[in-house]
């Protein structure tokens, strides 16, 4: 059996992406984990965890910027139940983001596989994510 155990966004300003991800994590059904402290006395990283996967969002260099055409992370789909979760999402969380860039409202993507419906959205990073339901 394959799964994923955790993943880990590096991110610029850290304060700034747990306000951020932390509604859509907590809307997922993620519950946040006790923050890591460095030793300095502040916060290199917030840990969420659903069913034994963990995000983590850490701290990066802020002077980077992602780019999803270069080699890495082009984007991340988070799997919702039905096209109503992915309707519910964008109207209870993502339109209340301040810092979201809507690439595209909830819409249909037949040219991925029928049914496939989700929305689309930038963080203040510009990693694009993706919130999808597929029948």
């Amino acid at each position: 059996m394959t799964a994923l155990h955790h993943l880990r966004l590096n991110l610029s300003d850290l304060s700034r992406s747990r306000a951020f991800y932390g509604p859509i994590l907590r809307w997922l059904g993620f519950r946040e984990l006790d923050p890591h402290s460095t030793p300095e006395g502040g916060v290199d990283r917030y840990r969420w965890e659903k069913e034994g996967f963990v995000f983590l969002l850490s701290k990066a260099d802020p002077r980077s910027r992602h780019d999803r055409s270069a080699v890495g992370l082009h984007h991340l789909a988070f799997a919702v139940p039905s096209r109503g979760h992915v309707d519910a999402f964008y109207q209870e969380v993502l339109l209340e983001l301040p810092d979201a860039v809507v690439e595209d409202p909830p819409v249909d993507c037949p040219e991925y596989r029928d049914g496939y419906y989700a929305t689309y959205f930038l963080d203040p990073d510009g990693i694009k994510l993706e919130v999808v339901f597929t029948p």
